[in-house]
């Protein structure tokens, strides 16, 4: 008997006594029926920290965001701080975020919109040059395209009260329109607000930070490092070792610098459809549009071919002359050019880089013909201005009027 029992209790494919018991219980709802405690499984116990840190973070990030935009360290919307401008401030590059801010303030009556090769220029500079009541800002930052140029002018025609547009035919004009500058914040310039989420940033959070503790007015300062890097720069390309570089690439391209690129003013659609367009639109506001020939070096022409065009010079000065041709009839619109001059811009010692100019008397002087009307380019004589660069271009012998003071003492 206790044999027979102790098999029973040991067959592995038979269930226990006790379990036999619970199991009856179970099956028919007697009062001893144990039930299933609810649990996390494995799983969601793993998961569990990740998705409190990831909720905690996205709090965080939220909060972060709520504080910007009613901070609003740009001045974008009608409860935004409101900030001032340091009076003789150049902002350059960090001036893609200002366009807003500086195109609302209503005392300023002349916008400088331009690239690297006139980033230069302070407020002062370029009231002093135009003189009478000219109250001015620089809106130059470095490597502008089509599409961000677009959205610049776009802010000026919607919210300021210019009376003067100053604007650079920069070579990006040869480049398809839906070009942007990379990291240009067009999101802060649209109508979309959720797009602004995308302007919390290090900068952003710093200048907020600086509008909380009562900081309101915009200040770049950065003048003194910005004259210590184009003082290097200069210096730096003013070696014998540059120059022979240099002119061993103008030999090694002089072949095929002229070389046409098949294009005509139906294909620059930057200029035509973008450019043009918003010039007429300053022209119906009132406002006077001086346009600029920024002065590119004959040898830039050789030196950018590789990364630009291969076509280059014909692209720019093809471009140039479609441009000024189109808008030669409208009013209060006139283009200013100075690089068809040997002088200047065949004299390397007059800059920092092929690209750009360096010798203050010459950067004084672009902006002081906007008042005497020195150096005009307009629909008849911009074909011969065309061919004098072509020529001089093509017959480049490089020349460095630094090296040959420099060499003689």
């Amino acid at each position: 008997m206790i044999g027979r029992m102790l098999v029973v209790s040991t067959n592995p494919d038979l269930p226990s006594a006790t379990g036999r018991l619970m199991g009856a219980k179970h099956v028919h709802g007697g009062s001893g029926s144990l039930r299933k405690k609810p649990s996390f499984s494995p799983r969601w116990r793993a998961a569990l920290p990740m998705i409190v840190t990831f909720c905690l973070v996205w709090l965080g990030y939220l909060s972060m965001v709520t504080i910007v935009i009613a901070t609003d360290p740009y001045d974008i919307y009608r409860w935004g701080a409101r900030l001032k401008l340091t009076r003789n401030d150049v902002p350059r590059d960090v001036v893609v975020r200002w366009v807003d801010l500086v195109s609302k303030q209503s005392g300023i009556n002349t916008f400088l919109v331009g690239g690297s090769t006139t980033a230069m220029y302070s407020p002062d500079d370029i009231s002093s040059a135009l003189g009478g009541s000219v109250v001015a800002y620089n809106l130059s930052y470095g490597g502008p395209r089509p599409l961000d140029r677009d959205i610049v002018l776009d802010q000026l025609a919607i919210n300021a009260q210019a009376k003067r547009i100053i604007i650079t035919f920069d070579w990006m004009y040869i480049l398809d329109p839906e070009k942007m500058r990379q990291g240009f914040p067009e999101y802060l310039y649209d109508e979309e607000i959720s797009d602004d989420i995308r302007m919390v940033d290090l900068k952003s959070l710093r200048r907020t930070w600086k509008v909380l503790l009562g900081e309101t007015s915009y200040e770049a300062q950065d003048d003194k490092r910005y004259a210590k890097f184009t003082e290097r720069q200069y210096r730096s390309f003013q070696m014998p070792a540059q120059m022979a570089e240099l002119q061993a690439l103008i030999e090694e391209y002089r072949s095929v610098v002229d070389a046409p690129s098949g294009r005509t003013c139906a294909s620059f659609n930057a200029v035509n459809e973008q450019l043009v367009p918003r010039i007429r639109k300053f022209v119906e506001q009132g406002a006077q549009v001086d346009v600029i020939m920024p002065i590119l070096s004959y040898a830039n022409y050789y030196f950018r071919m590789s990364d630009i065009s291969a076509t280059l010079l014909d692209e720019v000065l093809l471009s140039r002359r479609c441009f000024v041709k189109s808008i030669d009839t409208l009013p209060n619109v006139r283009v200013f050019a100075w690089d068809d001059d040997p002088r200047i811009a065949g004299d390397l010692g007059n800059f920092r880089d092929p690209g750009h100019v360096y010798n203050p008397g010459l950067l004084r002087r672009t902006l002081t013909s906007l008042s005497t009307g020195e150096n005009r380019l307009t629909a008849a004589d911009v074909e011969a201005y065309e061919r004098r660069i072509r020529t001089e271009v093509k017959n480049y012998r490089l020349r460095n009027s630094y090296l040959e003071r420099t060499a003689r003492k």
